[in-house]
């Protein structure tokens, strides 16, 4: 294929597009499934089966309406149960209208969102207006993997970059793909994540959720507090006495070693009647011949 590398997000709005034409020109398309929980993209089956069948790298979206915390969550779970069979790269939550909600219902919203997202291990981006980011506190939300922002130039062109920091930039909506009847939105990666990072699908779980992250340090408090109770065990074990006697037909060659430091030691806390192992036994013969041959 003699691709350009274009990234278009796409709905029903393009209608039909014909993908043995756009996979020529396409590297990544990133699919509506909805708007909201209330209309379902016509067209989002039918383009990621095309994307399978024409092997366009593909990630999902969904245009949220939610206007609190309870409703923000309803429709992440709509959109997880309705996207998780797709194979979807990444998932992404499109943040920009409050229908009324004020800053932090809509800060607080998409937060628990993203990790109702990410605790379900996929990776998860942020699509949020140039004029929504700040007034709405967008740049206080953590945990999502990667943020996409749109700045337009008026034209087809690329115009002036978006003032915050981001890894995918819309730059127009006006933009033509072949086999897209009408316009279309275009992007271009604009931070250090190659396009690689989008597409494979090996990338798709990197990183710990925080439930993931609490869980690893529950489990690691706990061994900690029982490595100690063995140190603690070992401890004591060490201050014991060997219950082990000497026979008699060994005792003066067991203290002439002992003696001799050929067995480290004062003999008490050892097994006398223990099995020697072959690097024990080495260990012993090394003693002896630098104490007596060497």
């Amino acid at each position: 294929m003699n691709k350009i590398g274009k990234i278009i997000d796409i709905s029903h709005h393009q209608g039909d597009i014909d993908w043995s034409k756009a996979s020529k020109e396409v590297d990544l398309a990133i699919i509506r499934t909805q708007y909201g929980t209330s209309t379902i993209d016509r067209k989002y089956v039918r383009n990621i089966a095309e994307c399978k069948k024409y092997k366009v790298p593909y990630g999902v979206y969904i245009y949220v309406t939610f206007t609190n915390k309870a409703t923000a969550l309803a429709q992440a779970k709509d959109f997880y149960e309705r996207a998780k069979g797709h194979n979807s790269l990444f998932y992404v939550v499109d943040v920009e209208e409050s229908f009324g909600a004020n800053s932090k219902n809509i800060q607080e919203g998409t937060q628990a969102f993203i990790d109702y997202l990410k605790d379900k291990g996929v990776k998860v981006g942020l699509y949020t207006g140039h004029h929504f980011y700040k007034p709405y506190k967008m740049d206080t939300v953590k945990n999502y993997d990667f943020l996409w922002i749109p700045r337009y130039s008026g034209t087809s062109a690329m115009g002036k970059k978006p003032d915050y920091a981001c890894d995918l930039w819309q730059y127009t909506e006006s933009g033509s793909v072949a086999g897209i009847k009408g316009n279309v939105d275009l992007n271009v990666l604009n931070g250090t994540k190659p396009l690689s990072w989008f597409t494979n699908s090996n990338n798709k779980k990197e990183g710990l959720t925080v439930n993931q992250y609490n869980e690893l340090k529950k489990e690691n408090n706990q061994l900690k507090k029982e490595l100690a109770e063995i140190k603690k065990i070992l401890g004591e074990k060490a201050n014991l006495k060997s219950e082990s006697a000497v026979a008699a037909t060994h005792k003066d060659a067991w203290d002439w070693a002992i003696k001799e430091k050929i067995i480290k030691g004062d003999g008490a806390g050892t097994n006398p009647a223990g099995v020697l192992t072959r690097q024990q036994m080495a260990t012993m013969f090394k003693r002896f011949y630098d104490k007596f041959i060497k």
